[in-house]
């Protein structure tokens, strides 16, 4: 990639291209307000000069006149200033100061113009006429040469203040593009290592609190969903097929026994088993869509506002005879006036599979309690058993797909079950966890939010 490609780098100069403008603007406004001010000083003291005259002609006459001029050249310097006293017929009777006056005639306000000085050189200046009286005419005028000088290195000033200034923040901006795209290549390095290897264990560097060190801690945390979720479907794959493998055996064993005896009673029977063998594995890949559509969000879901007490109590009551059956005790203690904003069927199959799994796993002569209440606007159930329990290194990975307390995996069951159950509870915008038994068997407190 091009340097000049680069996004801080395109920022950085549409940052200097703004500073620009902004400083020119700001400059013309400067050099007006300055230029305006120093006008107006000008002309103001040309105001003040001509009540001066006015008012020494009106009391002493021309020698008062006379004199004020020759203090205001003593005292402000004869190259700055310039006089000149016209009569009636416009002759020139009196003239002072190093500027020469060339008018002939008064004039309204004020003017500026070039004028040559006593010295030779050229002056601009500002000349104000006014009326003397008796048909007396003066001219007073006050070079501006000082002012120009004033404006023009307050402009080299700031050209050059700017120009250092726009030199130095390139310079701090193209540093700062250094840093930032040696960064941004730790980036681009880390992530081609990782799609060409294929190693999902690696980690973006994380230095700082800055927004990279954020943005690699964010893709750090992609990695390392991304990396569960190939350990996870690799280890799904190896589970499918192992436990697919033996039914697929017994398949095949059933249908080349019947094809070998020939008789129609072998054949149903054999029918009947590839029949139930199909159905079970149907029953494993429904689960595996639910799950993975219940954890997508892709499921369309139903919600309702259910009686979550009266669905827990339909439930006692239902599985209290296969309870009663295996010699276990179920009981229940469900408050009243639980509601969910929910799907009631899978609410209901929620609460069906923990009790399967406790009717799975319990022994004869022992217990299963379900209890529900209201705690801070979030309904509690805990459906725990006095079951062998299961271990704590076990407790993160029995919510996994496939995942059997039996690791010999002879027991019925796909170990699909809690993961459909945490995925239905997480659907309702709830939450799962395994919490020590009072019963000394197993324990899982259900959170969900209350209508």
């Amino acid at each position: 990639m091009k340097f000049s490609d680069s996004a801080p780098v395109r920022l950085i100069f549409l940052l200097l291209v703004v500073y620009v403008l902004s400083a020119g603007l700001i400059f013309f406004f400067l050099d007006y307000q300055l230029n305006s001010t120093l006008t107006k000083g000008v002309d103001h003291t040309l105001s003040e000069e001509r009540s001066l005259l006015q008012l020494q002609y009106r009391d002493n006459g021309t020698a008062g006149l006379y004199r004020a001029i020759k203090s205001e050249i003593e005292s402000e310097g004869s190259q700055s200033h310039g006089f000149r006293i016209l009569d009636r017929q416009n002759r020139v009777t009196y003239q002072a100061g190093g500027l020469i006056l060339p008018m002939e005639k008064m004039f309204p306000g004020v003017r500026q113009m070039e004028v040559e000085a006593s010295d030779g050189k050229s002056h601009s200046i500002r000349v104000i006429s006014f009326s003397l009286g008796d048909g007396m005419t003066a001219f007073t005028a006050v070079s501006v040469e000082p002012m120009i000088a004033l404006v023009r290195d307050f402009r080299q000033t700031f050209i050059l203040t700017a120009g250092v200034l726009s030199l130095f923040g390139l310079a701090i901006g193209i540093w700062l593009v250094r840093q930032f795209r040696s960064r941004i290549d730790v980036f681009n390095r880390n992530t081609n290592l990782i799609m060409q290897s294929g190693d999902l264990s690696s980690r973006m560097p994380v230095t700082g609190n800055d927004e990279l060190s954020v943005l690699a801690g964010n893709m750090n945390a992609m990695l390392e969903r991304i990396e569960r979720l190939v350990q996870g479907i690799r280890q799904v794959s190896d589970n499918i097929a192992h436990d697919l493998r033996t039914p697929m055996t017994r398949l095949r064993a059933d249908v080349q026994v019947a094809l070998q005896q020939e008789d129609p009673e072998t054949y149903h029977a054999a029918l009947k088993r590839v029949h139930n063998e199909l159905e079970k594995m149907q029953s494993i890949f429904s689960s595996l869509l639910a799950i993975s559509r219940a954890e997508s969000g892709g499921m369309p879901v139903k919600r309702a506002v259910v009686d979550f007490s009266e669905l827990l109590d339909e439930l006692l009551e239902l599985y209290e005879p296969a309870a009663e059956e295996k010699g276990l005790v179920l009981q229940g203690e469900v408050a009243q006036g639980l509601l969910v904003y929910g799907n009631r069927q899978l609410l209901a199959q929620i609460i069906s599979n923990l009790l399967d799994n406790a009717l799975k796993y319990v022994p004869p002569g022992g217990e299963i309690r379900l209890g529900a209440n209201l705690q801070d606007n979030h309904i509690k159930v805990l459906v725990e058993d006095g079951g062998p329990g299961i271990p704590p290194e076990m407790r993160d990975k029995v919510f996994e797909r496939f995942a059997r307390l039996d690791p010999s995996r002879t027991m019925a069951g796909s170990g699909l079950g809690l993961s459909l159950v945490k995925a239905f509870v997480e659907l309702h915008h709830g939450s799962i966890s395994i919490v020590n038994s009072s019963l000394g068997g197993s324990a899982f407190l259900l959170d969900l939010p209350a209508a």
